[in-house]
């Protein structure tokens, strides 16, 4: 956590830097390409039975093409990773977890009195990696999980103009699930049986940032969420002889932090 914090007091402070070089600023969405970095609390919640909690790092790479009449195509690409704390069947510490989600983005600008809005629309995809391979504190073992959520983002972006250099952008987006499919790695656990794979039908995700930027640079909150509900119910083996049903539980993911981005 030192050197994630050491990392984040040094883009601050040349985000500090820069503003001292800020030229005009528009509110339209311009064609250019981003990079950026986020640290933020994680939790991974299956009420009742388990939570996942952790910090993560973020990387974000973003480029946007602006077309005619104002429409606009984008491509984002994000991985976030850290280490998380399991509590449920006993606990556990230090578990690899680590997240990559691409989307693909078309919207339009609209100037409405002194502020533009850019609503858009497209498709997503989130991989999630979780290893909790290991013995709990109360003899339990651990295993590993995939999660695979295939999405419809829906968003707006809001701009407005702070002064004659900055602006603030909010951007709040809905993630309608469209199919999610969770692999348990139930053979990790040395008792003889076999992976499961579930299918998610029902769901959802919720996106929010305000980004205060000025010149190339940008910093600010964010916050995702997902809401996932049960997963369908599929055969369990031990040994090669079906022993019951098993599902995914409902379950919800929370992640807060703060990020910053330069754009070139």
């Amino acid at each position: 956590m030192k050197k994630i914090a050491a990392v984040l007091i040094t883009i601050v402070s040349l985000f500090i830097t820069y503003m001292a070089r800020a030229e005009s600023t528009t509110l339209a969405t311009q064609t250019a390409s981003d990079i950026g970095l986020s640290l933020s609390s994680y939790q991974y919640r299956e009420p009742g039975v388990m939570s996942s909690t952790g910090a993560k790092l973020g990387l974000d790479l973003r480029t946007t093409k602006v077309l005619q009449h104002r429409l606009f195509i984008r491509g984002d690409l994000r991985y976030a990773f850290g280490s998380v704390d399991y509590n449920g069947s006993g606990s556990a510490s230090g578990h690899q977890d680590w997240y990559i989600e691409a989307r693909g983005l078309v919207g339009k600008d609209w100037t409405i009195r002194d502020a533009v809005f850019s609503p858009y629309i497209g498709l997503g995809y989130r991989y999630l990696y979780n290893d909790a391979r290991g013995i709990t504190s109360t003899g339990y073992w651990g295993y590993r999980r995939e999660s695979n959520y295939l999405y419809l983002p829906i968003g707006v972006t809001h701009r407005i103009t702070l002064n004659d250099r900055a602006r603030l952008v909010t951007e709040l987006e809905y993630d309608h699930l469209m199919s999610g499919r969770q692999v348990s790695r139930l053979s990790d656990g040395g008792t003889g049986y076999s992976d499961v794979t579930n299918n998610q039908s029902s769901g959802y995700g919720l996106k929010l940032s305000v980004m205060y930027e000025k010149n190339n640079w940008a910093a600010g909150p964010y916050l995702h969420h997902w809401n996932i509900g049960q997963s369908d119910t599929a055969l369990l083996y031990q040994n090669g002889i079906p022993i019951g049903i098993g599902w995914e539980p409902k379950n919800d993911t929370i992640e807060f932090g703060v990020k910053t981005r330069q754009q070139f």
